[in-house]
């Protein structure tokens, strides 16, 4: 009997020297804090159309309207999933009948609704210059109008929440944690997305009366 505890006290003593010493004790993975770069560019396509009223002899006015095709640039800052900033700058000049130039940017608030986590309906509400050089038939003409002007769009990643939180490690092992609530929207999406939208850019301005609507789409990357 008397062995069999100095043999049990023994193995007792062993076990703690191993667990104590490091032996049986799992590597501790550290945690790494990431703060989500909150930026994005974009670079797109637009159709934009344009009217306006003009003088033509005898003694009428009549409403001219045309389109024309252009590009955008875009850049944003998303302080969460719910709200960002974004500039913007466009010109379209291809394909024009009278309308020979739209020239535009301005800054705006974008408040935006997550739908799923891959989908944004955004809009935007801010400032804007915009400058339409125009050639009617019996005049050529430019208008320039500062002021509001506003939008609403769609924005899609092409990464899913995984893939986000996959792109953020630099080893295959790093356990990550954010420190805003990680949501695979807008501020925390990495890499490529695809959008289109609608900016009004003026509406009934001028002496003419000008009014001028685009549709853009194309590509961002968020860093």
């Amino acid at each position: 009997m008397k062995k069999t505890i100095q043999i049990m006290t023994l193995s007792s003593l062993m076990a703690t020297s191993s667990l104590f010493g490091g032996g049986n004790i799992a590597p501790v993975v550290p945690i790494e804090e990431v703060d989500p770069n909150p930026f994005y560019v974009g670079v797109g396509l637009l159709w934009a159309g344009i009217s306006r009223d003009c003088f033509c002899p005898p003694d009428r006015n009549v409403r001219l309207k045309d389109s024309t095709w252009g590009g955008i640039v875009r850049a944003g800052y998303d302080y969460n999933q719910y709200i960002g900033i974004e500039a913007r700058a466009l010109q379209s000049s291809i394909e024009s009948d009278w309308a020979d130039k739209t020239t535009h940017y301005g800054i705006f608030l974008k408040p935006m609704m997550p739908v799923g986590e891959q989908m944004n309906i955004y809009g935007l509400l801010g400032y804007g210059h915009t400058k339409v050089e125009t050639d009617c038939p019996f005049l050529k003409d430019e208008y320039t109008y500062n002021g509001f002007s506003y939008g609403i769009g769609l924005e899609y990643d092409l990464s899913d929440k995984e893939d986000d939180y996959e792109a953020h490690k630099e080893n295959e092992s790093d356990v990550l944690t954010f420190d805003r609530e990680f949501d695979g929207h807008g501020d925390q999406e990495k890499g490529w997305g695809l959008w289109i939208d609608y900016q009004n850019l003026m509406h009934n301005k001028g002496p003419d009366n000008y009014k001028t609507n685009i549709v853009s789409f194309g590509i961002t990357y968020d860093f």
